[in-house]
């Protein structure tokens, strides 16, 4: 499997049989001029936020390769969906058969729109979107205390599901409550991989989530998207 990784919460994946697209919201859409045009591409899209959507990701479907998008609830009727592509809505706690694919699980995100867990024949991907704990300092308790609950419940479904590559927030405005999402991942799954996700202007966040004390499971690679941009795996 190659990665690339795109910046804040966008990642490309190439594995055997499809190209998977998260969260692209660079103002240019990543060149496929050199992946195999027999591989199908695969947009998704978690929710409306423009840190995690740009509607430049339909010139995709350019007619080089078959696109399918699959985009969050919360993009449905918006202006920024043409027709004429090939769009599915993706409603959270449902799940999907998408063919040329495998299946596609939805969660519900503490924000807004859906995470996803892609199963294909061969590997299982997660993709959180805007699902984290977002622990924000000052914010009212009983906010903070529904925000917990959410997001253990959902994080929770994943439990017992072999995950070989997971993108997962870890958000450096939270200031000390920066680790408590990630953290909490980790101890309910165990990926091969974990790709950080969705940080600002202080990319020593993953440095200093290295630095806790059993930050990861030791099956747990975290991959250090503040450094690298690119991995075959």
């Amino acid at each position: 499997m190659i990665i690339d990784y795109l910046g804040h919460s966008g990642f490309l994946f190439e594995t055997a049989r499809a190209l998977l697209l998260f969260d692209n919201a660079r103002k240019d859409c990543p060149p496929l001029r050199h992946k195999p045009v027999e591989k199908p591409l695969f947009v998704f899209v978690s929710h409306a936020h423009a840190d995690h959507f740009n509607p430049a990701i339909f010139s995709l479907a350019d007619g080089s390769r078959r696109v399918r998008f699959l985009l969050s609830f919360d993009l449905k009727g918006t202006a920024n969906v043409p027709k004429g592509c090939a769009v599915s809505f993706l409603n959270a706690d449902e799940s999907y058969a998408v063919e040329g694919l495998g299946t596609v699980q939805t969660l519900r995100s503490t924000d807004e729109g859906v995470a996803f867990l892609v199963k294909t024949p061969d590997e299982t991907l997660f993709h959180a979107g805007d699902l984290h704990w977002w622990d924000w300092p000052g914010e009212d308790p009983d906010w903070l205390a529904a925000q917990k609950t959410l997001f253990q419940a959902e994080i929770r479904k994943l439990a017992g599901i072999r995950i070989d590559a997971a993108c997962v927030v870890l958000d450096d405005r939270l200031e000390e409550h920066f680790a408590e999402g990630m953290t909490f991942f980790l101890s309910v799954c165990q990926p091969r991989y974990v790709l950080p996700m969705h940080f600002w202007k202080d990319k020593t966040v993953t440095d200093r989530f290295l630095a806790l004390p059993g930050a990861c499971n030791p099956d747990t690679v975290l991959i250090n998207t503040a450094k690298e941009t690119h991995w075959e795996i």
